[in-house]
């Protein structure tokens, strides 16, 4: 059996101690003492969701880290969110962090599969469709980063469709429609319209 290379950095060394010490004598895991070793997965100790802690999780997406799962206590909502927009694959409650627990979350994340028991999973489905209904929906988005105007403007691009004949279908000006394709061009940091076109295909925006 191959060993999953582990690399476990706490904002509190007691807790990263800790935590190394329940996984290293599980089989299934190797420890390693850098990011330079290049571990499969990272355990990031943080126990609560603050500024420190998003700090940890974007520095340790810096060094390069894979997939990083995270220790939590009593993590609400908010945090659960924030947790998963820092770059976390996975959430783990400290009450629930038993070597077993913490291996088989490791063994999934290392397979690339997100990590949450189903109360939490429940939870974060519930924050993320409030958040679509009460913040992107009033304004036209969704969690794609784009509006329904720039997905079909995009779609009818792909379908080889010239700026006027887009407007003349959507009754709109062509100055609108320019408009709409630059600010997805600006957005996602895009070439041209057609470098946005790829990107929604690739991404399945569209």
């Amino acid at each position: 059996m191959q060993r999953i290379p582990v690399h476990v950095r706490g904002l509190d060394p007691i807790s990263e101690t800790g935590v190394i010490t329940q996984l290293r004598s599980r089989p299934e895991l190797t420890m390693v003492p850098a990011m330079s070793d290049g571990p499969d997965v990272v355990v990031a100790v943080v126990d609560v969701i603050n500024p420190p802690a998003i700090d940890l999780i974007r520095a340790l997406r810096g060094e390069g880290a894979p997939r990083i799962i995270t220790v939590l206590s009593a993590p609400d909502d908010a945090a659960l969110l924030a947790a998963v927009e820092a770059g976390v694959c996975g959430v783990v409650s400290r009450a629930e962090a038993t070597p077993e627990r913490l291996t088989t979350a490791i063994t999934h994340a290392a397979a690339m599969e997100g990590v949450l028991s189903p109360k939490l999973l429940g939870r974060l489905l519930e924050q993320v469709s409030r958040l679509q209904n009460q913040v992107l929906a009033p304004r036209g988005l969704h969690f794609s980063g784009i509006s329904e105007r720039e997905a079909t403007v995009l779609r009818l691009i792909a379908q080889g469709n010239e700026i006027k004949e887009i407007a003349e279908e959507l009754c709109y000006s062509e100055r609108t429609i320019k408009n709409t394709l630059h600010d997805v061009v600006s957005r996602f940091h895009l070439r041209n319209r057609t470098h946005a076109v790829a990107f929604a295909l690739q991404e399945g925006l569209i």
